[in-house]
């Protein structure tokens, strides 16, 4: 092959050319190398402190990317083999820090501008392999859910890979037995051995409390072992176990500090109140702010299954800094967040089943005459009885139900079981720049009422919640994240024409005897005619199914941007946050009802044994209509200066924030009203510890409040809290008790908080003038008035309520798998805004001023108590925490009473006064029974005339007589003192197994009403079976619940009284589930990730010495015990499927 060579010939315009390229070529290389070198001096110089144990590599370059801004590139597969790592290096260069974390790995690096590149080294030797068995598997949490990050290390060796996002890990170790090593922050460590097998799945445990842990405090976080302030978690899992709609009803007896009672049962209105540390005011504000992702909203339609964390705040140390508002404690409730992984979808589905958790009981028709007789005759013995026998016979009977009718309204209108849904579709996920997490969720519950198909529309409860949320993160760069959060929720609900606690009322206000629910039409098989005599007594079951219906459409809209912004190129460790929320609430709802609808009353059977009825009313035929609607708009800002930096053995912390709301109500009647509510604040914190063991802290919220004159609007509110971790002093670790006492710390707190929800009206401060043609009479002669108006309310130099708090705690790891945390506060609330009671008419006034004159003491204790442990494949958690809260009135501006013991000062809120009953009186006690003149050294009793059987009563005063001046303190109040959670779980192999129980002491209440006392209201009234419970001649025994039923001495056996108080305490199986996981390899087989089922259960069991009704329910309705909506009990069957 003949081979060719071209020669090139450079002309001169091509040699300057050339030389100009060749030139380019070497001042590109030249800036190219002087670039390299001042990336490396700049690196060099850039300077980082850390300290983590046994930390994943991953975990410590987000830390060092954080203090430096550089970014970390890695393949994750080249991070397998990495080992976990070890560092405490202060003020260190960077280039220092990587090197140690890369030492004795497999792994190289390359600083590229502000880039780290990380990458496998290259291969130095050709020796040959051991023999090697790849194990692979996956690690996830007790929910099924992957864990990232996690540490697998082969014991022993440095042999070490993590896991990824997906939970997912891979190593090699060189010999065939061994046993694997899984450690990550915040779970227990957990071995494997290394079998036969190639898949080692694992799930980790929680630690019970972490000194590492991060707990959410007044805006922001810290570590736990840096708190001072007292602060206790919600364990979400129990949250979300069998929860109710209301996320409140789940809240008693979970945390320490919190006590909360439920006092109805019907879907939408059965929110239960709870107070933080008890009540502290008798002004109107007692309920504790409730902030959900930094803004103040309510917790009671939040999906359970979008909450991340939620924390209470409890004494001054933590709340201090919300000024105002922080009195009453606060509620941190933050919402999930997105991950840097691939998507992972949960669904949750579950069906319950739901009854009351007591039914009260009434006695048939027949019964009822027979004892209304018996009190009938007690009163009039020369009577004839009021029911015939015959009547009696043919209403036990029940041969003409029509005629002798024997209604047990109770059964005929409600169920005794409903069902109801709950579904739920989350999806979290993300990358190094975005992350997201998206859940929408929609829930059914089905009132107990029945419903009839004679009219076309509803009458039955029934509540529909829609829930969305779709929360994202971003980042902008290397020092700025970007934060938005949008949610909301949608309720409509359907009530009847009549409120359940109008028809419960009804029912146990109704005898079952005097007309039957309805009668067939003679001229359209298909109607009914509602019985009814128009008069005071009503027909229940005509309220609850002919009266119409309700329906109420309730929705909100929830909206966060927030951004932070890291200024550590300008000062280390300072970074600048800021927040931007607009929430808005909407209602609207409309009614068709009507007052009655056509009544009639059989007045007997003609010849043709056919009814005689007789029409009573003449109803309205068609339903009214009304409508209603409003809502409210809050709109809030917040922005806040962070700084936190370490020197030597010294940490600082500091915080500086500026916040300010405007909130308008839209259900304002008026235009003062309407005005907008307006809150500014601004907020101080320092934070202080020395080696980690010694700590101060210091904060301080000055807030104001248009709602104020000027002058009083804005105060300071500041708080002080010391903190001593006893465990980590050298001689504490060189004694004999650490070993048995791991981890101790001792704290203590005083400050100030204030509240400004102090009831009334707007702008108090102002004076306002009466209406109306009112006036004065002057002189003798009192025909002569001067016209005018007067002051109607007034006040001067009002002001927010101002509250110093003392609380001094105790935490404390111990044997091994114990935490406890125990706290004891006092509070004496001032400045408690009232209406004057002590002026005397005299003073001439119209109108008592109002003022800050009330004062209030409390005082008590919370703790909690944690144990986790693991027993082979058994893994056992035990909980359990206690409340106790009590109350005392200074100073509520009552006139000094003529007797001592009736003052309300001293005593607690809500404190019941009636009298001392001492047992039953017996025909002994009397001169005359049948007049009832009692004998000379019995005290007279002025409540109406007395017979043997009726309640004797203790002359307190010793005046003779028994009066209201012989009322005194009796019992407790209804709100208890007293409230307490435990339980435990357990989980084995598959399976795993959780209960829980709560419980309320020292509450109390009084048993009253014409529902309740039988004959109370003659013959409008039903009989409740304890009412065969009863004093009669026949029987005249003192342990009876009843006295004497007759007419006459019913104004004295119904006076409030130690015979009617009962105690109200209780104890209950709250929640019990029972759930069983799928094998991983069945799983995966189906392209599940985790599939468990479970049975649970709300509201399971109930013990106490209460039993006619759920003791939680309290009194029931107003002049009626018992009357009430019951509380739910419910079981539940469900679905969790990871994907």
């Amino acid at each position: 092959m003949q081979m060719y060579r071209k020669n090139m010939v450079l002309h001169d315009d091509t040699k300057h050319k050339l030389f100009r390229v060749l030139l380019t070529m070497k001042l590109s290389l030249l800036l190219l190398l002087f670039t390299f070198m001042q990336v490396y001096a700049e690196a060099n110089a850039q300077e980082v402190s850390i300290r983590v144990k046994n930390a994943p590599l991953q975990s410590v370059f987000k830390l060092l990317k954080k203090q430096t801004g550089y970014d970390f590139l890695y393949a994750s597969e080249d991070l397998n083999q990495a080992a976990a790592v070890t560092l405490d290096v202060k003020d260190k260069q960077l280039i220092s820090v990587i090197e140690a974390c890369l030492k004795n790995q497999p792994l190289d690096y390359e600083i590229q501008n502000t880039t780290v590149l990380i990458r496998k080294k290259k291969s130095q030797s050709n020796a040959p392999v051991p023999f090697q068995r790849e194990i692979l598997g996956r690690v996830t949490n007790n929910e099924g859910q992957p864990i990232e990050g996690v540490t697998v290390n082969l014991k022993n060796t440095t042999l070490a890979t993590t896991t990824d996002a997906d939970g997912r890990y891979r190593i090699t170790p060189p010999q065939y037995v061994g046993i694997l090593v899984f450690t990550a922050v915040g779970y227990e460590p957990t071995e494997a051995v290394i079998g036969t097998t190639q898949t080692i799945d694992v799930t980790l445990i929680e630690q019970v409390s972490d000194i590492d842990e991060v707990v959410i405090v007044g805006y922001g976080t810290q570590k736990k072992e840096s708190v001072v302030g007292a602060i206790s978690t919600v364990n979400v899992k129990s949250l979300k176990s069998a929860v109710p709609r209301s996320l409140n009803n789940a809240l008693a007896g979970q945390v320490a500090g919190v006590i909360a009672v439920q006092r109805s049962g019907e879907p939408g209105n059965d929110d239960a109140q709870f107070w933080i540390r008890g009540i502290s005011t008798f002004g109107a504000g007692s309920d504790p702010l409730v902030l959900v992702d930094g803004v103040e909203r309510p917790i009671n339609n939040i999906e359970p299954e979008d909450i991340e964390t939620f924390s209470v705040l409890k004494d001054a140390a933590a709340t201090a800094i919300y000024g105002i508002r922080g009195a009453n404690g606060v509620i941190l409730v933050n919402t999930r967040r997105g991950a840097s992984q691939a998507p992972s979808i949960n669904f949750k589905y579950e069906t319950m089943l739901k009854g009351a958790t007591r039914w009260p009981e009434y006695t048939d028709g027949a019964t009822f005459m027979e004892l209304y007789n018996e009190a009938y005759l007690a009163t009039n013995p020369e009577s004839q009885p009021y029911f015939s026998q015959d009547r009696i016979d043919k209403t036990r009977s029940g041969e003409d139900p029509l005629l002798y009718p024997d209604v047990n309204w109770l059964d005929l209108m409600t169920k005794k079981h409903t069902l109801s849904n709950r579904a739920n579709l989350n999806v979290t996920g993300g990358g190094e720049v975005a992350k997201y997490y998206i859940s929408g969720s929609l829930l059914n519950e089905q009132g107990m009422w029945k419903e009839d198909n004679l009219n076309a529309y509803h009458t039955n409860t029934n509540l529909n919640r829609y829930n969305f949320r779709a929360n994202t993160d971003v980042k902008l760069g290397a020092y700025t994240d970007v934060g938005l959060n949008l949610g909301g929720y949608l309720v409509t609900v359907n009530y009847p024409g009549t409120s359940s606690d109008n028809l419960w009322e009804l029912i146990s206000k109704t005898n079952g005897i005097t007309f039957p629910a309805w009668y067939p039409d003679p001229n359209n098989s298909d109607n009914k005619l509602f019985a009814g005599t128009g008069s005071v007594v009503r027909n229940p079951y005509h309220d609850l199914v002919n009266r119409g219906f309700q329906t109420t459409w309730n929705s909100s809209i929830q909206s966060n941007v927030n951004a932070r912004h890291d200024l550590s190129y300008l000062l280390k460790g300072l970074s600048v946050q800021g927040l931007f929320s607009f929430d808005a609430y909407n209602w609207h709802n409309i009614e068709r009802t009507r007052d009655m609808g056509d009544l009639y009353i059989a007045r007997g059977r003609d010849d043709n044994n056919e009814l005689m009825l007789q029409q009573t009313v003449v109803g309205i035929q068609d339903l009214g209509f009304s409508k209603g609607a409003g809502g409210n708009r809050r709109i809030y800002f917040q922005a806040n200066l962070n700084y936190t930096q370490q020197f030597g053995d010294h940490s600082l912390a500091g915080l500086l924030l500026y916040n300010q709301q405007d909130f308008v109500n839209a259900d304002a009647s008026n235009s003062i009203s309407a005005l907008p509510f307006r809150l500014q604040g601004y907020v101080g914190r320092l934070s202080y510890n020395f080696k980690n063991r010694y700590y101060l802290e210091a904060s301080a919220g000055y807030n104001g409040s248009e709602n104020f004159a000027e002058g009083h609007r804005f105060g300071l509110f500041p708080a002080v809290a010391l903190g001593w971790i006893l465990s980590e002093e050298p001689f504490y670790k060189a004694g004999r008790f650490s070993d048995a006492l791991e981890y101790l710390k001792i704290r203590g707190s005083i400050g100030e908080k204030g509240n400004d929800q102090i009831g009334g009206r707007r702008f108090a401060y102002l004076t306002t003038v009466g209406g109306g043609n009112g006036g004065w009479t002057f002189g003798r002669d009192y025909t002569v008035t001067i016209p005018g108006r007067g002051e109607e309310e007034w006040g001067a130099n009002l002001t927010w309520e101002r509250e110093r708090e003392v609380n001094a705690g105790i935490e404390a790891r111990f044997l091994h798998g114990f935490y406890l945390q125990a706290d004891f506060f006092r509070r004496e609330r001032r400045n408690i805004f009232l209406q004057r009671n002590s002026l005397p008419a005299i003073f001439g006034v119209k109108e008592n001023p109002w003022g800050n004159i009330g004062i209030m003491e409390n005082q008590g204790v919370d703790a909690s108590l944690e144990y986790r442990s693991q027993f082979g494949k058994l893994d056992l958690t035990f909980r359990g925490n206690f409340t106790y809260a009590k109350n005392r009135i200074i100073e509520n501006d009552q006139p000094t009473p003529i007797w001592a013991y009736r003052a309300e000062k001293g005593k607690r809120l809500g404190q019941p006064f009636g009298l001392i009953a001492e047992g039953l009186f017996t025909t002994a006690d009397f001169v005359d029974p049948q007049e009832g003149v009692l004998l000379p050294n019995i005290p007279a009793h002025t409540f109406g005339k007395v017979s043997p059987g009726d309640i004797r009563y203790r002359d307190v005063n010793g005046d003779g007589i028994v009066n209201i001046d012989d009322y005194v303190a009796i019992g407790n109040p209804v709100n208890p003192s007293i409230i307490y959670g435990f339980g435990m779980s357990l989980g084995y192999a598959n399976f795993d197994l959780s209960v829980f129980f709560q419980g309320s002491g020292m509450m109390d209440f009084m048993l009253f009403g014409g529902g309740w006392y039988p004959f109370m209201d003659g013959l409008n009234g039903n009989l409740q079976i304890h009412g065969l419970d009863r004093w009669t001649p026949e029987n005249p025994s003192q342990d009876v619940l009843f006295p004497n039923l007759g007419f006459s001495g019913m104004t004295n056996n119904v006076q409030p009284s130690t015979w009617w108080q009962r105690d109200a305490s209780y104890l209950r199986l709250r929640t019990a589930e029972l759930g069983y996981t799928l094998p991983k390899k069945l799983s995966q087989k189906l392209k599940i990730d985790a599939f468990r089922v479970f049975l649970s259960g709300f509201n399971l069991l109930t013990f106490s010495k209460f039993t006619f009704w759920d003791p939680e329910l309290g009194a029931g309705s107003s002049g009626n015990t018992g009357a009430k909506y019951p509380i739910q009990r419910t079981f539940n069957l469900g679905i969790n499927a990871n994907f």
